[in-house]
């Protein structure tokens, strides 16, 4: 996909609020978002589909996602920093250079976390199968577009030496001493997506 094209995306994911106001969205139409999303998002681009029609599903697949990824009693997705460095939820995506890549590997993150927990059948805040997801997102978009994102760039590292995993629980653990910190020891928040802004 384009370079223009991955910022029309930034901004598609942007202006996603309006789509999280519609109906719920289903289990099956979440993974048929992720089929869609993995095919065109880092797909090559064919005579029967533009990078334009390629871009727009991957814009419809991003909102469909990130909605489910928000309401879904189904799943829980861990979005602080620990577990999304890439993405800092404080900051306006399109601040941060190499934004359209870094709004589809957020997708490509909540997409592996999605999928591994609607396939397992239980709430997994782990963001391992999401940074398997994302990692793979990431060199094929390294690849064609010849980005690279150093906080990416550090994960891959960890994938590299196989300690991906073991950082995948150190991270889940960060996540729950902020959310104690945050809102005590006593009695659990209600079904959230655990945010950077949640970290004092």
């Amino acid at each position: 996909m384009p370079r223009s094209y991955l910022r029309v995306l930034a901004l598609a994911l942007a202006s996603a609020a309006p789509a999280l106001a519609s109906e719920s969205v289903t289990r099956e139409q979440a993974l048929d978002a992720i089929r869609a999303f993995e095919a065109n998002a880092a797909g090559p681009i064919t005579a029967a589909k533009t990078a334009e029609q390629a871009c727009e599903a991957v814009a419809r697949a991003s909102g469909t996602i990130l909605k489910y990824s928000l309401e879904s009693d189904d799943v829980v997705v861990d979005l602080g920093a620990d577990s999304v460095p890439w993405f800092d939820a404080r900051r306006d995506l399109s601040d941060l250079p190499h934004s359209g890549e870094r709004g589809v590997l957020l997708v490509a993150y909540l997409s592996g976390s999605v999928r591994a927990q609607l396939e397992s059948g239980k709430q997994d805040p782990s963001p391992y199968p999401g940074w398997v997801a994302m990692l793979r997102m990431y060199h094929a978009l390294k690849i064609r577009e010849g980005v690279a994102i150093p906080e990416v760039e550090a994960l891959g590292a960890h994938q590299a030496d196989g300690t991906l995993e073991s950082f995948a629980a150190a991270a889940v653990q960060r996540s729950r001493e902020s959310l104690r910190r945050a809102y005590g020891s006593s009695g659990a928040p209600p079904k959230q997506i655990v945010t950077a802004s949640s970290q004092p």
